[in-house]
């Protein structure tokens, strides 16, 4: 009779295609290794206070795993006057300034042909009030951070100081710059032959260490692991082929099976990969700590690009371009929402018809429902088959935070269709 000794399964070194259960993923919370890409720490200072609360409470509540390569920290530094500046910028005040002016010439030019002066008074004390409020929480951007002083004086920047506290000891050491040379080599190597990660971003203009930065931090999680002997978890919005398996969506569906096997045999340790809106929601749950569907979707969005110049239309043809693409993609409920909200005048379906269409239990939440939309609509940039700078298809709606009251579509979705009826 024949041995079958050594022969395996169809799984035998493959094994990175089963999908990651959570009972998995609360172990490595539990008791591995856990690393942040750059992006998650820079988003801190693009959070709203509560949001950025929830973050930093979901942090301090994983045990003693949090490990920054030292790539990510000279990432970090590297970006971070620049991401203050740039949420100062969005934070500006000139242009609703502008508007208080021109609001207060107007009222006072008609209140004085129409109402009594102490009537007139009483509008122009109530136009002052509101536009000072507008303007002191614009400022703050919502978040509580005294930004113009953190430029000047780390001293002054309570991000830092939490940061600071959190990764106390658990910052790896740089490469020395022999070992660095060798790696920069080694990683332009890997991506002439499209080994992950990093390649997409081998060529893009402007690139430090010769674009080879996911490659260095991806040797110093391995360099991690080995030597503790614990599984990692890393938490990056990067969604990008290079990093992740995806679906017809292109959305993320676990690490590059190349990866996964990669640390097993260099570091002896399982691999794991997460989105940063999946990572706080399961830290959540096994922690026991509050973060809000609204800092999820905070967190979601923070991913996206935001069009300098402004989003483009939706037309009629291009939004069942997109609708299509999500029905091919196994995303029926989401096209189905997003038609039901077309067809509303205000383009709006509230979160029970979600639940009713998607036959979801009550206490179900509908963190990430939007990001196969982003995905979708990505791809079929990518492809040609939509125009750049297009209006997020479907957005999650919010009147405090919290859980969303329903989901919108942009206001081009709902005036093509009507042109249409």
């Amino acid at each position: 009779m024949p041995s079958h000794k050594d022969l395996g399964g169809i799984f035998d070194g493959f094994e990175g295609y089963r999908k990651v259960e959570r009972p998995a993923l609360d172990r490595v919370l539990q008791s591995g290794i856990i690393a942040l890409d750059t992006n998650l720490l820079l988003d801190l200072y693009r959070y709203s206070k509560s949001a950025r609360e929830q973050v930093f409470t979901a942090l301090e509540a994983v045990p003693a795993a949090l490990f920054m390569p030292a790539q990510v920290q000279k990432e970090f530094w590297r970006n971070r006057d620049q991401v203050i500046r740039e949420v100062l910028v969005t934070n500006s005040v000139s242009g609703i300034r502008e508007a208080r002016k021109k609001a207060s010439s107007e009222l006072a030019s008609w209140g004085t042909r129409t109402m009594s002066e102490s009537d007139a008074k009483e509008l122009q004390d109530l136009l002052e009030s509101t536009f000072k409020q507008v303007i002191g929480r614009v400022e703050q951007g919502g978040s509580g951070l005294k930004l113009q002083a953190a430029l000047r004086d780390v001293k002054d920047d309570p991000v830092l100081g939490r940061l600071a506290a959190l990764f106390a000891g658990r910052v790896g050491r740089p490469f020395t710059s022999e070992r660095l040379t060798e790696l920069v080599a080694a990683g332009r190597q890997r991506y002439a032959r499209k080994v992950p990660p990093g390649y997409m971003d081998a060529d893009k203009p402007g690139q430090q260490e010769e674009g080879t930065g996911d490659y260095l931090v991806w040797e110093q999680l391995i360099q991690r692991a080995s030597a503790e002997g614990k599984d990692l978890l890393f938490v990056t919005r990067d969604r990008k082929e290079d990093w992740w398996r995806l679906d017809a969506a292109r959305e993320p569906i676990g690490p590059r099976v190349e990866l996964i096997n990669e640390m097993a045999d260099r570091a002896g340790v399982g691999f794991y990969m997460t989105v940063p809106e999946d990572f706080l929601e399961a830290a959540s749950e096994a922690f026991q700590v509050e973060v809000s569907e609204s800092t999820l979707d905070t967190t979601e969005r923070l991913a996206e690009e935001p069009e300098p110049e402004g989003p483009l239309p939706w037309s009629r043809e291009l939004f069942d371009t997109l609708l299509a693409r999500l029905e091919e993609s196994g995303y029926p409920l989401r096209a189905k929402v997003m038609r039901e909200a077309a067809l509303d005048p205000k383009g709006f379906v509230p979160r029970e018809r979600v639940y009713e269409l998607g036959e979801y239990s009550e206490g179900r939440l509908l963190v990430g429902f939007t990001r196969p939309v982003i995905g979708a609509m990505r791809d079929l940039v990518t492809t040609g088959s939509l125009p750049e700078g297009l209006e997020p298809a479907l957005r999650a709606h919010y009147l405090r935070p919290g859980k969303a009251e329903g989901f919108v579509v942009p206001r081009s979705v709902v005036e093509s269709m009507g042109r249409e009826r």
